[in-house]
Order: C-alpha cells, then sequence, then structure tokens
C-alpha cells in the first residue's frame, strides 16, 4: 500500500512534461463548449437528417498538445541503455584500480545494466517480428 501511495499524481506529471501541458487554446475550447463560438468553429449538420449541428475545432496542429513520437522515445530508451552500460563499466573499472571498494555496487550496476541491454534487445526481435508479419500482409 505504501508502494502505491508515494507515486506521484498526475497533476505532478503533467506538470514536469513539458509536452503534456495544456495550452490556452485547449483552455478556450473548453469554455467555449457550451456556447459555441461561430467564428472558431464550423457547424456541420449531423448525418441523422436532425437540425442539431456539430462544432469542429479548427485548432491547427501546431497549436495541439503533442507526445513524443515513437522514433524519440526508442532513441532514449537506447541512450538510456548506453548510458547504463558505461556506467557499469567504470565502476568495475574502479573496482578493479582499487579507486572503489565497493564490490556490491559494481555487480549491481553490472547486472542492471545486463537487463536493460536484454529488455533492448527483446523489444527490437519484437519490432523485427511485428515488422515482418506487416509484410507480409496481402493488401
Amino acid at each position: 500500500m505504501d508502494a502505491i501511495s508515494s507515486l506521484p499524481s498526475l497533476n505532478d506529471l503533467l506538470r514536469q512534461n513539458p509536452n503534456l501541458q495544456p495550452n490556452a487554446l485547449a483552455d478556450k475550447f473548453a469554455r467555449e463548449s457550451q456556447g459555441v463560438n461561430a467564428s472558431q468553429s464550423l457547424a456541420v449538420p449531423s448525418l441523422s437528417g436532425n437540425s442539431n449541428t456539430t462544432a469542429i475545432d479548427k485548432t491547427s496542429p501546431t497549436e495541439r498538445v503533442t507526445a513524443p513520437g515513437f522514433a524519440d522515445m526508442f532513441e532514449r530508451f537506447v541512450k538510456g541503455v548506453d548510458q547504463k552500460k558505461k556506467i557499469s563499466a567504470k565502476e568495475t573499472q574502479d573496482l578493479i584500480l582499487g579507486r572503489s571498494d565497493n564490490i556490491h555496487e559494481a555487480v549491481v550496476k553490472s547486472q542492471e545494466a545486463g537487463v536493460a541491454f536484454n529488455l533492448m534487445i527483446e523489444v527490437r526481435n519484437k519490432l523485427v517480428e511485428s515488422y515482418k508479419e506487416l509484410m507480409r500482409m496481402s493488401v
């Protein structure tokens, strides 16, 4: 129960990530959702034949809230694995040269780097497998 209560709240996470910050246009759209401003939206007749109209948001794609793409996320993942490997190598080198006597820390860092590398290899294998499956599909 303590582990769950120590997790950050959604508001904390939103404040930490600038890509997830809502913008002023989203706030304006939320305020105007009660009474639609004709200059900000288009009226589109519904398909059911009713005279009700639906507002379409004309916010440009650059003004919308965006999340990092898959390539950026995967690049950060690979860089993180590389950083763990470098830290592990430094800890091991310090232990061998006598600059450190903390065997436990060196072993933990080495295992952490190994697990991260194995995870990266498995993610790569799944991506390649998915790509091959997509290529086998007939359109």
